[in-house]
């Protein structure tokens, strides 16, 4: 990663009621934050189910930052003991990838995890040792690819059968590689096609945490700073849909600025009068985003179908507050983490309750329809 310090910075998605003249044509969502209405995540739910993680002897998780589905697979990113585990579609505890080290087959740092849905592999992108890391869905180490590039990429999602997308969050000073995407094969040989290009690398810069997505076999972008997301499209950058946040758009001296400092860029960001500390997913119905902004935290929603979007302030006092955010999308479910106690507190008094030191609850979140 080099000198790049990423915090998870939800770039903002927040949305008026109204649609623009042309909007559904130009594919634009203006946003109005002052008219977000102050209700609990919960409002926004038609209907949810929960799948328990299985709680064994070599299966204790610790704190997951990542969940993936595959042919009735969920791979789980445990990031307090860098672990992958994967459950069957019922939350049962199915088999880990646990190689942490520096040789052969191991992994120093995982920067992200893909899934290879052609060879039925996990691949797990070291930043600090430069590679890709193969494994089987049973967790066994199947190969390693080096990659000819330093810095390392950030983020990574295969494309299609021979190509993977890779995301470098401008942190290149060769000017040859001064591109926020590149889509080639796994070990850069072959063809290479590079996106976005930039004029400086950025040492200390915000990025949303998820900003590559598979959504039903298309790839979606999420650059750093824009407010634009993209569509991949075999050797093409497409624009998807634009989010105009007026005036509380990250300015460009903002971005522009060299920040020396990992605690003033974060000190200044929390007190600066535009949206931040954003995340993204798509599903087949929703749109789903959530982000900060001033103190308050906001969720928005848009329906694909109609095109009408609700966005709401979070309530600070509301029941439960979540400690995750939705991670991964089956179908038209947003996939989200709870720990025992926010599963217990939500599920009320009939339901089983779990221990404290269960392994996390997925819940299923169906939202409404506009």
């Amino acid at each position: 990663m080099g000198k790049t310090v990423l915090i998870l910075l939800n770039l903002c998605l927040l949305f008026s009621c109204g649609l623009s003249q042309n909007e559904n044509e130009e594919h634009v969502y203006v946003i109005n934050v002052d008219e977000a209405e102050k209700k609990g995540f919960s409002s926004m739910f038609d209907s949810v189910a929960y799948i328990p993680l299985e709680t064994t002897d070599e299966c204790e998780i610790g704190r997951i930052s990542r969940v993936l589905y595959h042919n009735g697979k969920y791979i789980v990113v445990d990031e307090l003991t860098n672990t992958v585990f994967i459950f069957t579609e019922d939350g049962r505890y199915y088999s880990k990838i646990q190689a942490a080290g520096n040789g052969p087959g191991e992994y120093a740092q995982m920067a992200d995890i893909a899934i290879d849905k052609f060879e039925e592999k996990i691949k797990i992108l070291d930043a600090m040792q430069v590679k890709v890391v193969s494994f089987d869905l049973d967790g066994h180490f199947t190969g390693e690819t080096k990659l000819p590039v330093s810095p390392s990429p950030i983020r990574f999602c295969q494309v299609d059968r021979d190509k993977y997308a890779y995301d470098f969050e401008r942190s290149f000073y060769e000017k040859e590689w001064q591109y926020n995407l590149s889509v080639n094969q796994e070990d850069f040989t072959g063809e290479i096609s590079k996106f976005m290009p930039y004029d400086k690398p950025l040492s200390i810069c915000f990025s949303s945490r998820v900003t590559l997505q598979d959504v039903n076999g298309e790839i979606l972008f999420i650059p750093l700073y824009s407010p634009t997301v993209y569509t991949i499209e075999s050797s093409e950058l497409k624009p998807r849909y634009t989010f105009d946040f007026g005036d509380k758009w990250v300015s460009q001296e903002f971005i522009d600025t060299e920040w020396k400092d990992a605690i003033e860029f974060m000190n200044k960001l929390n007190n600066a009068n535009f949206v931040h500390y954003f995340n993204m997913l798509e599903s087949g119905s929703h749109i789903y985003g959530e982000f900060m902004y001033g103190e308050n935290k906001y969720y928005l929603l848009i329906d694909k179908e109609t095109g009408h979007r609700f966005l709401q302030q979070g309530m600070k006092d509301e029941k439960y507050q979540y400690e995750k955010f939705s991670m991964c999308c089956v179908g038209n479910q947003f996939v989200i983490p709870l720990s025992p106690v926010e599963y217990n507190s939500m599920s009320g008094e009939k339901a089983v309750q779990l221990p404290e030191d269960n392994n996390p609850v997925l819940m299923f979140a169906t939202f409404k329809k506009f």
